[in-house]
């Protein structure tokens, strides 16, 4: 499912983008921290409630 889910697939590529970028440590780490979240809380909401199992 979340390979057909568009928006699942472009935060992936920005994740992606913001692994090259040449920033200060700390900016780095936090944008990197918050990229993965976006990916992992499309994943999580894209699951199908737990009542429906």
């Amino acid at each position: 499912m979340l390979k057909s889910f568009r928006t699942y697939q472009l935060s992936i590529q920005f994740y992606q983008a913001c692994l090259v970028l040449k920033l200060p440590r700390h900016i780095r780490d936090h944008l990197l921290r918050a990229s993965s979240s976006i990916t992992l809380n499309l994943a999580e909401g894209s699951a199908r409630p737990a009542y429906l199992r």
